[in-house]
């Protein structure tokens, strides 16, 4: 599974269509067994949603996201987990514990 999270100095980025750079982290039943962070400045919301289809992203993690983004994100097969905020490192072990929807997190 392909986890991707809308960064921005190491807290989930406050809007998916502004953010500068993600997180992308590949698992395997349910370990982390790569990382990487792709800079997305300069692309539009659509342009960087095209970007994640392209890499196989399979969920998306963010704060707030423009209704277009989302629709092209879900359209595409991507789940969108949005309105999230926290630190990047408490998220992503959140979401692979399955305590994403903790208040803290949202």
């Amino acid at each position: 599974m392909k986890i991707a999270i809308a960064t921005w100095h190491n807290q989930v980025s406050n809007v998916f269509d502004f953010a500068g750079i993600i997180l992308l982290v590949e698992t395997e039943q349910g370990e982390e067994v790569a990382r990487q962070t792709i800079d997305l400045y300069g692309r539009s919301g659509i342009e960087k949603a095209a970007l994640l289809r392209q890499m196989g992203v399979d969920v998306l993690i963010c704060g707030a996201i423009s209704k277009a983004s989302a629709a092209w994100l879900n359209g595409s097969g991507i789940q969108v987990a949005a309105f999230v905020t926290g630190p990047t490192e408490q998220v992503l072990a959140a979401y692979l514990g399955g305590t994403l929807d903790q208040p803290q997190f949202v």
